[in-house]
């Protein structure tokens, strides 16, 4: 049997088909920057897309084995894929897997993944020159060579300062 909704690995292999999936919520939402103004309104200049969130409710089959898959998705570094009839979710990492259990459900018991989708970033520096940089003293120091520290005492002779004893 192949389901609506499912979580897969990179490979595209579902991982949990002993949890049969009930209901998936999605939450695609935007966080809007809203500013007052002086005539008392608020503007909204900007906005900013939110990790999509998922919540997926399923009933486990296959207790141990099933939950044990569910738990090592939980603790594992790699990122899972979710299907649903509306598109594929990527780069989704499960942030709580909480379950109820009770003696009415003899064979089953339903858990709620919470997933949410990761964004990846890779951050570049690009070093300024002086001439571009408010402080001299936050400039790149890439390319100048070894530095010799300046001792204590001759910076308090370059400054003037002298130090006499009584």
């Amino acid at each position: 049997m192949v389901d609506v909704v499912a979580v897969l690995d990179e490979q595209m292999t579902q991982l949990f088909p002993m949890a049969r999936p009930g209901k998936a919520v999605i939450n695609e939402s935007a966080k809007l920057a809203e500013h007052p103004v002086e005539s008392g309104g608020t503007i909204v200049d900007h906005r900013v897309i939110q990790p999509v969130e998922i919540d997926l409710e399923v009933y486990v089959t296959k207790y141990a084995e099933t939950y044990q898959k569910i738990r090592s998705a939980f603790y594992g570094n790699s990122l899972l894929k979710v299907q649903t009839r509306s598109g594929l979710y990527e780069n989704m990492a499960i942030e709580a897997m909480p379950h109820e259990e009770s003696p009415e459900m003899v064979d089953v018991f339903t858990m709620s993944i919470k997933l949410r989708e990761i964004n990846l970033v890779t951050a570049q520096f690009v070093a300024l020159p002086p001439s571009r940089v408010a402080q001299s003293n936050d400039a790149s120091t890439v390319d100048r060579g070894e530095q010799k520290p300046k001792s204590a005492l001759a910076s308090l002779d370059d400054s003037n300062t002298r130090f006499t004893s009584r």
